[in-house]
């Protein structure tokens, strides 16, 4: 591939982190900035150079699920049965980090405490059974509409009969 149908690659990345307001962290970042740095200098654009930028590009997607279209759970449909069905959890356990990651929240499923993503050191989690506003509940995971500990899963706990 040339320069510029690189460099369209890295702007189009660039508009879509912009447009679905993902931050990416870190080491994506770097990823993200080598890339850039390759692809607007003014030394020859070589195969090597290609090849490292090509890899610096195809890393900051493989750091940043939601880039593909939200969590990307990189298991197969049944992997991912098994997965839930042996974790135990009823629906609305399941949640991503701001890259879209997923992780389960045990207990009640609300959030109590913050922890670190695995796989890209984002924070997750919250406390006080409020999830950051970064982090978004997963229902690729379990089909749920809303987190296991909110005020939807609470209305359910009441038989509410306005005709009376």
């Amino acid at each position: 591939m040339t320069r510029l149908t690189f460099l369209l690659k890295l702007r189009v990345l660039q508009a879509q982190i912009r447009k679905k307001g993902i931050t990416l962290h870190d080491l994506a970042q770097a990823n993200l900035a080598s890339a850039k740095r390759r692809l607007t200098g003014l030394k020859p654009f070589t195969a090597t150079r290609e090849e490292l930028v090509k890899q610096a590009l195809e890393k900051v997607k493989r750091l940043t699920p939601r880039l593909t279209g939200g969590a990307d759970i990189c298991i197969s449909e049944e992997e991912r049965v098994q997965v839930v069905q042996a974790m135990g959890l009823t629906q609305g356990h399941w949640f991503t980090c701001p890259n879209g990651h997923v992780y389960a929240i045990g207990d009640c499923g609300g959030a109590m405490e913050e922890g670190t993503c695995p796989e890209c050191h984002s924070t997750i989690g919250g406390g006080s059974h409020q999830l950051r506003s970064d982090n978004r509940l997963a229902p690729e995971m379990d089909g749920a509409r809303h987190a296991a500990w909110s005020d939807q899963a609470n209305m359910e706990n009441y038989l509410l009969d306005f005709d009376d």
